[in-house]
């Protein structure tokens, strides 16, 4: 007759609310390094949770929910983060007339944005991502440095004041 008030019932509902309560400690804790993580450890900590919350069923339904969704957002900030960053220093690398660099790190750029559209970034941030990529593609590349077909030099000679004789 084991039920309410049994002693080896209630230790062994105190066990399982106890590993519960553990699995949720380290779920948070593995979510709180994902606050500030690079996009790629930020992936692997949202792969892990994701995992996790598949293969322990007695965690709450609604704190799967909740969780997976936080990780999702962070995840989506640290994209979101990294792709300004490489953006913004593929536009003064443009600027600046390296156009090798400024590649390199546009395609950066790209690949965060996109990782960060698909897990969910808010309309502000794609259409500033978009403005932001159009201008690196038009910024540098038409400089020349000396005369050109278009601009000769001056090669007249100078016209001497006669103002001032």
């Amino acid at each position: 007759m084991f039920g309410f008030g049994h002693p080896a019932a209630d230790d062994r509902r105190a066990a399982e609310q106890a590993a519960i309560d553990q699995a949720k400690r380290i779920c948070k804790v593995e979510l709180a390094k994902m606050h500030e993580a690079s996009p790629e450890e930020a992936e692997r900590l949202g792969k892990w949770l994701k995992d996790r919350c598949g293969q322990d069923k007695a965690l709450p339904f609604d704190f799967k929910r909740k969780l997976l969704e936080r990780a999702r957002l962070y995840e989506c900030n640290a994209n979101m983060r990294a792709a300004d960053r490489a953006l913004h220093v593929a536009l003064r690398l443009a600027a600046e007339e390296h156009m090798t660099e400024r590649a390199a790190k546009l395609g950066e750029g790209r690949k965060y944005f996109s990782k960060a559209c698909s897990l969910g970034a808010g309309d502000d941030f794609r259409k500033a991502g978009q403005r932001l990529i159009e201008n690196i593609m038009m910024t540098g590349g038409v400089q020349h440095k000396g005369p050109t077909r278009a601009k000769p030099g001056d090669f007249a000679p100078r016209a001497p004041n006669r103002a001032k004789t």
